[in-house]
């Protein structure tokens, strides 16, 4: 199953990967901050709680997280488009 990496220590919340995405699996945090996948899209519920205990409430930037994405055709196009290299897919 691919994994959908971000790296929040460089993600800027620009959502180019959310456009790029021709499945419409990533979006952009409520607050704007952030790119996450769509909640409904996550395979492993526990990174997405982590996302939601560390990133978003405390604006920590000092974080990746590899969520499990079953919907993902790893076409790259997300790692392409993101301006600060923050999100990069991995087979498993």
């Amino acid at each position: 199953m691919p994994k959908v990496i971000y790296d929040y220590n460089k993600c800027t919340g620009e959502a180019e990967c959310a456009d790029a995405c021709p499945v419409d699996i990533l979006e952009s945090s409520e607050n704007g901050r952030w790119c996450k996948p769509v909640d409904d899209e996550v395979e492993n519920k526990d990174e997405l709680d982590k996302y939601y205990k560390e990133v978003e409430p405390n604006d920590s930037s000092d974080l990746t997280l590899e969520f499990e994405m079953p919907s993902c055709i790893e076409c790259q196009a997300c790692v392409s488009s993101c301006p600060e290299d923050a999100i990069k897919i991995e087979s498993d």
